[in-house]
């Protein structure tokens, strides 16, 4: 298994063009954050060194930058710096726009690995929809866009010549723009509408309710790396649900949440 930090190395170059070109209108102010973040990672020497290179691609992510490329690089600062529950969230989001990148998928593994995480279980549905998780999330909605407008231009040419043929094209057009639309819909539901959270701590303990003076809610405590959905929050503590389908009431700084 390939560390983080080699992996990392490989990638800086490419990460560049990748964090310049995930939008537009990218001023080069943030380039010059992301190129200085890059260079404070390759000098980092000890925890504390990294945890403040994920802090720098932390300003470049609050500035609205949506990009797989900083976050993959937040991951391994974050890893870097031991904390691998951190590195996990970064990955997870990364994968959101970086779902073919084989170092990335090494990294997401090598973090679970070490946190003794079971990996997620895949939904049938995302066994139907084989594309699912190999295109990224904006790239869905695009091409449910574009299917869109094959379908509508179609149809409206096949109004006037070669109605026939045209006609069963912009059918097949809008049965493909509604599975595209589902597919997009789908990632919604799971990247924005469900909140994800990892514990970042050692260990924690869940409890029955929102106060440490309730009984703990399983057997074990949590430990660093554990992956849930939040269900709500109340009193600086929040619910959860494990994959398995437990659920208890954790503090709020036990865990980061995306």
């Amino acid at each position: 298994m390939c560390s983080p930090l080699v992996i990392s190395r490989l990638t800086l170059a490419a990460a560049t063009v990748a964090v310049v070109g995930c939008r537009q209108g990218v001023d080069l102010e943030v380039s010059q954050k992301f190129s200085a973040a890059q260079q404070a990672f390759n000098e980092a020497e000890s925890p504390a060194d990294f945890r403040g290179v994920a802090a720098r691609y932390q300003e470049i992510l609050d500035r609205g930058v949506i990009s797989g490329a900083v976050l993959y690089n937040q991951g391994n600062a974050w890893m870097r710096a031991d904390c691998p529950g951190r590195a996990i969230a970064a990955y997870r989001q990364a994968r959101r726009y970086r779902p073919r990148d084989p170092y990335l998928e090494a990294n997401l593994r090598y973090a679970l690995a070490t946190d003794r995480t079971a990996a997620r279980r895949r939904p049938m549905i995302e066994y139907l929809l084989f594309w699912q998780n190999r295109l990224s999330y904006p790239a869905k909605f695009h091409l449910t866009a574009a299917a869109a407008f094959v379908a509508f231009v179609l149809g409206v040419i096949g109004l006037f010549v070669a109605r026939r043929l045209l006609g069963r094209l912009a059918v097949a057009g809008v049965a493909l723009t509604a599975l595209l639309a589902f597919s997009a819909g789908y990632d919604w539901y799971r990247y924005d509408h469900i909140v994800h959270g990892v514990v970042v701590r050692e260990e924690v303990t869940a409890r029955k309710g929102d106060s440490a003076d309730y009984e703990p809610a399983f057997t074990e405590p949590l430990g660093e790396g554990t992956e849930f959905r939040l269900l709500g929050r109340r009193n600086g503590w929040m619910l959860i649900r494990l994959a398995e389908g437990q659920e208890g009431w954790i503090e709020d700084d036990a865990a980061v949440v995306y």
